[in-house]
């Protein structure tokens, strides 16, 4: 199957995509109970059927359904891998800290995994519980040992998710690269390791106002910035010395700082944090934008992101409703990057 027919299916699929006007609706619902049956007017009302189905398992089962549904007919499984990958490392920390919890008696948990991941998490745990790390996809069998090195030095689970988000963004471009190599020679030219770049650099970012918001050192930061993207982590950390606002200035050389532009006047990172996450993640959606006017594999990508992007406003319009919180700042929250 060419990419010509996989692009054409998607945008076929994209008619099921929820629109601002809903999102309009859903949150200026009056009650959880009606907002969700609103929900259960859209593609969305065939994971509904249960009475005490929670509206988080709803919008998860909806993903994995549209992975799944991608997978007949993709050609090259990597690019859903790319984007999936990032549920796999979040499956091995939760396995990684039950298992450390274990060790000092406590219980295993497992509730925590989820089913976004393209590694069945069943498998993980084997793997893992078992110490039979060559089991491991993405080099994982190689970070393992030393995420248990570092907790038991440490006993400070945050060093073992330190490694793992090193070895994430390592791990996403090498697969990248060999991905764009394979496509190479099939004539196809994308820009799937730019686009894993700018990932890098969003990552980076958000980190750096978590850590501004925790009044972290800059000179103690840097083993929380990952290498691999447009601005180097040295660079990442100088920032968190700086005023916000002035962040977008300093990296207007880069393609990201006009993602910043937007928040350049919340001085105050408190308050900033998740409309900059938003502009962020709007962002890595624009990146792409130019594959929409053709049929190059980026698609597969960009339909992926905009679903995660649905998601997200849905969890934020039906937690906003469900709790009674500020309408108006939610509707700030949500992310319209189409």
């Amino acid at each position: 199957m060419s990419y010509v027919y996989a692009v054409a299916r998607l945008r076929a699929m994209e008619n099921r995509f929820l629109d601002a006007s809903f999102f309009s609706r859903l949150i200026d619902s009056e009650t959880l109970e009606d907002a969700l049956k609103s929900l259960g007017e859209t593609v969305y009302s065939q994971w509904l059927g249960a009475s005490d189905v929670k509206f988080d398992q709803v919008i998860d089962n909806e993903l994995i359904a549209t992975c799944n549904e991608l997978t007949q007919f993709v050609p090259d499984r990597e690019l859903l891998d790319i984007c999936r990958m990032p549920y796999d490392f979040n499956n091995v920390k939760v396995i990684l800290k039950s298992l450390f919890k274990a060790r000092e008696g406590g219980e295993r948990r497992y509730d925590l995994l989820t089913g976004l991941g393209a590694v069945d998490t069943d498998s993980l745990i084997m793997a893992l519980e078992g110490e039979e790390y060559g089991f491991l996809p993405y080099g994982l069998g190689d970070v393992i040992p030393h995420c248990w090195s570092a907790w038991e030095q440490s006993k400070d689970p945050r060093q073992a998710e330190i490694l793992l988000d090193g070895h994430l963004f390592a791990a996403m471009k090498a697969l990248a690269e060999t991905l764009e190599e394979k496509l190479k020679k099939e004539r196809l030219t994308t820009a799937i390791v730019g686009w894993v770049q700018h990932k890098i650099d969003a990552e980076n970012l958000r980190n750096a106002v978590r850590l501004s918001r925790m009044n972290v050192d800059p000179s103690s930061a840097l083993v929380f910035f990952h290498r691999g993207g447009t601005i180097r982590p040295d660079d990442v950390a100088k920032l968190m010395g700086e005023p916000l606002e002035s962040w977008s200035k300093t990296l207007s050389h880069t393609d990201i700082g006009a993602a910043l532009e937007a928040v350049q006047d919340r001085s105050d990172v408190r308050s900033a944090l998740a409309e900059i996450s938003k502009a962020l993640d709007e962002y890595l959606i624009r990146a792409l934008e130019k594959a929409k006017y053709g049929s190059a594999p980026e698609n597969v990508i960009l339909y992926l992101l905009r679903k995660e992007e649905e998601a997200r406003n849905l969890r934020i319009a039906l937690v906003c409703v469900a709790n009674g919180l500020n309408r108006e700042f939610a509707r700030r929250l949500l992310s319209h990057a189409r």
